[in-house]
């Protein structure tokens, strides 16, 4: 997920986070692996660890209005809004997890969702579960 903003933060918290073993661990090796970089010449736990996650997210904009439904969300207009998923592809799909925020700590609520994408008219994603995209559609 991420590793936490404050509070404790030890070694074997990063180890986790990065999925490696809890021995020979290196502080360098970590934060050169960071996808937000923080580490310049003196490495330091809190400094440059805390609130990094070794997911890679993919941002895209979208209306960060849910609606009740997808016709609702493709009504609507303003797509100024920046969201993160961890699919493979540029657009959230089916089974992404979608965040509001670059860490990947806060899902989308349950909702429908307004995306720009491939479609002329835009496209939607349907949330049925916080953060997991059940269903992603081109807007007719």
């Amino acid at each position: 997920m991420a590793l936490p903003t404050s509070g404790p933060l030890s070694m074997s918290d990063i180890a986790n986070e990065f999925e490696a073993g809890t021995s020979n661990l290196s502080l360098y090796t970590f934060g050169s692996t960071l996808p937000t970089p923080t580490v310049t010449s003196n490495i330091e736990l809190a400094n440059d660890f805390y609130g990094q996650s070794a997911v890679t997210l993919t941002s895209f904009t979208y209306n960060a209005s849910g609606q009740t439904g997808p016709n609702i969300a493709c009504s609507l207009e303003d797509m100024e809004d920046t969201a993160y998923h961890d699919g493979s592809g540029t657009y959230p799909a089916a089974g992404d997890n979608v965040y509001s925020d670059s860490s990947g700590s806060n899902g989308l609520a349950v909702a429908s969702y307004k995306f720009a994408g491939a479609g002329a008219n835009g496209n939607y994603i349907k949330i049925n579960v916080v953060g997991v995209v059940y269903r992603s559609r081109n807007c007719r």
